[in-house]
Parts: C-alpha cells; sequence; structure tokens
C-alpha cells in the first residue's frame, strides 16, 4: 500500500510539472486539468521536486508515472475494486494517514512569512553568541589502571602535553599532545562533555572518565563565548531556518493531537 502511494505521490508531481503543450493519455482520454492543478499544489510543497520542474528528462517521467497512475485507477475500476472487501480493508488502513494529511494541511493553510524566519534567524544567532566554546585536550588509554597511573604523574608535575604523546591511543590527538581544539562540546560523547563542565580553565579530571572508547583524562585549556564560527548570512540561512520552521509547526501539529487523546504502551 505504502509503495502504491509513492507512486501516486510521484504521479502528481508529473502532472504538475508538464509543458503547456503536453498532457498524458490513458485510453486515448487526456488527464483532467483539475488533476494537474492538484498535482501542481502537492509539488510545490517538496523543495526537491519543485527544483526539478524545468528538467526535461524529470518531466517525462513525471508524465509516465501520471499514466500509469490512471492506468491502475482505470482498471481498479473495470474490475469494481472499491466494493470489495479487500479494497474497504486496504481503505481502513491508511485512513489514518488520510486524516493526518488533511488536518496537518488544515494546520498549515497559513505559511510561514519571512517576518517568521528572520525572528528565528536572529533567535539562533543571539544563541550562538551566548554559547559556550571549549578548548579541551585529553589522554586516551584502554585501562582503568593506566589513567590512574597518568594521573599521579600528572600531580606530580608532569606534563599533559607530554603525557598525551607517550601514552594516548587516539591517532588524531596524540601528536598535538592530546589537543582537541574548539569546540561547544555537542560532538563528545555525552559523559565527556558532562566532564569538561565541571571544570575550570587550567584544569583537568582527577578521576578517569569512562567512555565507550576507554578511559579519558581530560584538560581544559580555555573557555569563551560567542561561537569559534562566524554565523552564516541569512540569505544563506533562510531557506533551511524555513523548513526547521516547518517541522517545528508539524511537531507541534502532532503533539497536541497526543496531548488530547491519551496514548499509552502498556
Amino acid at each position: 500500500m505504502k509503495k502504491l502511494l509513492q507512486v501516486m505521490v510521484c504521479g502528481g508531481a508529473l502532472m504538475s510539472v508538464a509543458h503547456a503543450d503536453q498532457t498524458v493519455y490513458v485510453d486515448g482520454k487526456p488527464v483532467s486539468q483539475a488533476v494537474i492543478n492538484q498535482a501542481m499544489a502537492q509539488v510545490k510543497k517538496n523543495p526537491m521536486a519543485a527544483q526539478q520542474m524545468n528538467n526535461p528528462q524529470f518531466k517525462q517521467e513525471m508524465l509516465q508515472s501520471i499514466g500509469m497512475q490512471q492506468a491502475i485507477l482505470a482498471e481498479g475500476n473495470a474490475q469494481n475494486l472499491e466494493k470489495s472487501p479487500a479494497y474497504q480493508a486496504k481503505l481502513t488502513e491508511i485512513k489514518p494517514m488520510i486524516y493526518a494529511q488533511i488536518m496537518q494541511d488544515k494546520a498549515n493553510a497559513q505559511p510561514i512569512t519571512d517576518a517568521q524566519v528572520k525572528a528565528k534567524y536572529d533567535q539562533m544567532k543571539a544563541e550562538a553568541a551566548k554559547q559556550q566554546q571549549y578548548d579541551v585536550s585529553h589522554i586516551l588509554v584502554k585501562d582503568q589502571k593506566t589513567a590512574n597511573d597518568i594521573e599521579a604523574q600528572l600531580k606530580k608535575g608532569a606534563k599533559f602535553a607530554d603525557l598525551a604523546k607517550k601514552y594516548s591511543i587516539d591517532p588524531g590527538s596524540k601528536a598535538n599532545g592530546g589537543e582537541l581544539g574548539w569546540s561547544d562540546g555537542s560532538g563528545y560523547v555525552p559523559e565527556f562533555t558532562a566532564a569538561i563542565k565541571t571544570l575550570k580553565k587550567g584544569q583537568y579530571t582527577t578521576t578517569p572518565v569512562k567512555t565507550q572508547f576507554g578511559y579519558h583524562i581530560i584538560k581544559l585549556n580555555d573557555v569563551k563565548a560567542g561561537g569559534g564560527t562566524q554565523f552564516p548570512p541569512f540569505d544563506k540561512a533562510k531557506d533551511q531556518i524555513k523548513q526547521q520552521l516547518q517541522m517545528e509547526r508539524t511537531k507541534a501539529f502532532f503533539d497536541g493531537i497526543k496531548a488530547k487523546h491519551k496514548v499509552e504502551v502498556k
């Protein structure tokens, strides 16, 4: 059923991109303009498909696809499948998806405005400016005994970078004395990031931090706010932000349904 729906959606996209002097014929009869107009509205909702509207090969493939869709419809009507128990069962199966699409379209009737996109951009830019950035080094070893030994050497005054070059099994930072560079911590495993946030500038963890990679001794070299990279200009970020707002709106729609109707798994 899902594959059939995909064929139908694809066919809908096809109709929307037809040349003015082209149409689709099934058994010698043209597809109605109303069907084509409906498909045009659908394809505009898919940015990737919309970008292909001027591609002749894409148009031809879509025309072929919509022809197949209409042929399936004609054959199903000829077999009177609409009144069959199998059809009714499948209709019941996909009814929640149909309802969801109709209700979601209704919820999204108001388009996302440029002002909303700009407001989101300004919010994200402000948050990025406040985001803490950490300059971190670490020494990674396989076992806790080695990690404890390194901790003991650090307490006696050994240099962190020298021990990293000698003991660390992290090939990406070993040669640089364990230096990982600047990061907001989101790229590290949770245990590693949590340990960073307990340190002050110049401090290192006095208890080895265990992760899926082994045991770490972590040193916080420096910390700053404002991000380590330049925030992209609005013109380059607006399309992605608009998609993000659309996803947030969709999530809010389904969250609202979940909150209204108690859903439990026991």
